[in-house]
């Protein structure tokens, strides 16, 4: 990681300083704001989900989809939105500044899991990510499971650098020093020509076990219902117009809990953490989640009448959702053309070593995580490999697979532990994780578990499993700390063995990686 830090350091000279963030208006203060002068007032919300540091446009259905400049040209051009600054240090010629941005109409929200990615993200520990995102004008996100993948410091110095405000009325901070430094909090209140909106935020209810958990100590995770309820009625009374929900989690999770709730009198719930489009209703209420990578956004157009009674002030809600596709109508924005540029001719300076070639792309993800789990057991021995399937993050596509194509494939900075597990518990974990891929061990026709040589599992042998840290602190529910108490640590970072297997088949365009892989991760 020095290297990382010392092309940060040459990285923040060529770029300039990140630009100071413009922290929101605390709600007390928004809330006092004056009221327009005349009514009915339309203001549009902007919603995006699991962005993951997707910088670059990518393929959707065999279609160019999103880009954070692509992103900012249609919301500029179809919403009227309002960027943020220039990153300092950019060429500024041709930036996109619409008018009427001293009073703003529009107001840009995130689900949450915003940094970790490819490669142009995650090398740069969300550094490249939290710029365009300041340049975006987003206002504020949901805490995802993922804020703290590269640690609670680099967390604030993301938050900072995109001057977002993080949300989350179910997490709970047990320490009021640390509480002070994370500045999550459970909602927020943005005026929007004049209309007090009020912003509340979850985190998932799984997130002590779809991240790293040692990066949560002294940190709970409440149940949705009650937190949701209690930030609800805190926020009307602190003056709100009307009252949103950016959450990271599914809409069909909560969409059973708004409808059981009438009384919130919520305008529009935004979901996501399932990473596809998902529309669902609570009585009169939208939830919705655009599908992630930046690929669709959310419209929801409120029509808000202050001199309505309070709760009652919504005249209208229109949602849809719209996709992020090229545009003639809608150019991208220069300034984060070129900022992504920078950051992916850096990222390939810095982990553009070829180390294979794909004749055709390795799809899908769980292609891709069968070909890791082989890859570790072939490079590190051992009898069964167990590879989380949330950890594989996209596909290899066809062409030069390079270490950046690795990093973008396994973006998450784990390490690899053996334990030794009887048997017995192994079948078990076998049996009982369903998100899992495996190396080493195949379930037979009659139901029962074997090595790959075809030998039956003995229930009292002790065997060698490679799985991930996070895998061993709990991640997804996994139990190998309770059956293993002194596993071997290797600091081995998971894609190192995936990265020298590659190499080490030396394909090639005429005889590519695809042809070399076990039938299974075909």
């Amino acid at each position: 990681m020095r290297a990382v830090a010392v092309l940060l350091a040459l990285l923040a000279a060529a770029c300039g300083p990140a630009p100071a963030p413009s922290p929101l208006p605390s709600p007390a203060a928004t809330a006092a704001a004056a009221t327009p002068k005349s009514s009915p007032v339309t203001v549009t919300l902007l919603y995006t989900t699991d962005e993951h540091g997707w910088l670059e446009p990518s393929e959707l259905h065999g279609k160019t989809r999103g880009g954070v400049a692509e992103l900012l040209g249609r919301l500029v051009a179809d919403e009227g939105h309002c960027p943020g600054p220039i990153p300092e240090g950019v060429d500024p010629k041709d930036a996109l500044a619409p008018d009427g941005c001293a009073r703003p109409r529009t107001l840009l929200l995130s689900n949450g899991d915003n940094f970790t990615g490819p490669a142009i993200s995650t090398y740069f520990r969300g550094e490249s990510m939290a710029r365009a995102m300041a340049r975006l004008g987003y206002a504020a996100s949901a805490f995802g499971n993922h804020e703290f993948d590269f640690g609670r410091d680099q967390f604030q110095k993301l938050r900072d650098l995109s001057g977002v405000q993080y949300l989350a009325a179910n997490l709970r901070i047990a320490d009021p020093n640390l509480e002070k430094a994370l500045r999550v909090a459970p909602f927020t209140i943005v005026n929007r020509l004049g209309i007090r909106i009020a912003v509340v935020g979850l985190a998932p209810a799984d997130t002590l076990h779809s991240a790293m958990a040692s990066r949560f100590e002294g940190i709970t995770i409440e149940p949705t219902e009650p937190a949701l309820g209690r930030a609800v009625d805190a926020a009307w009374t602190e003056g709100a117009d009307t009252v949103v929900v950016a959450a990271h989690e599914c809409p069909d999770v909560l969409a059973p809990i708004v409808a059981r709730h009438p009384e919130w009198k919520l305008a529009f719930v935004g979901g996501g953490h399932c990473h596809k489009t998902m529309s669902e209703r609570a009585g009169d209420v939208p939830v919705l989640a655009p599908t992630w990578r930046m690929h669709q956004y959310a419209r929801v157009r409120l029509t808000v009448d202050p001199v309505l009674p309070p709760k009652n002030r919504v005249v209208s809600v229109e949602p849809s959702l719209v996709d992020v596709e090229p545009s003639p109508s809608a150019a991208p924005d220069p300034p984060l053309t070129r900022m992504v540029r920078h950051f992916k001719e850096e990222v390939a300076r810095a982990l553009g070593v070829a180390i294979g070639h794909a004749g055709r792309d390795i799809a899908p993800e769980e292609n891709v995580g069968q070909m890791v789990a082989d890859a570790w057991l072939s490079q590190m021995g051992g009898d069964v490999a167990i590879v989380n399937r949330g950890g594989i993050r996209q596909t290899i596509p066809a062409g030069t697979i390079t270490h950046g194509t690795i990093w973008g494939v396994l973006p998450f900075d784990n390490r690899i532990v053996k334990v030794s597990l009887r048997g017995d518990d192994l079948v078990k974990d076998l049996e009982a994780m369903p998100k899992i891929i495996v190396a080493g061990a195949k379930k037979g026709a009659g139901g029962k578990w074997a090595l790959a040589s075809g030998k039956p599992i003995d229930g009292d042998h002790r065997y060698t499993v490679l799985v991930t840290d996070f895998m061993y602190a709990g991640g997804d529910g996994a139990p190998f700390a309770a059956q293993d108490p002194k596993p071997v640590e290797t600091e081995v970072n998971w894609r190192d063995p995936v990265i020298a297997w590659i190499a080490k088949q030396q394909s090639t365009p005429l005889a590519p990686l695809e042809k070399k892989l076990a039938p299974r991760a075909r």
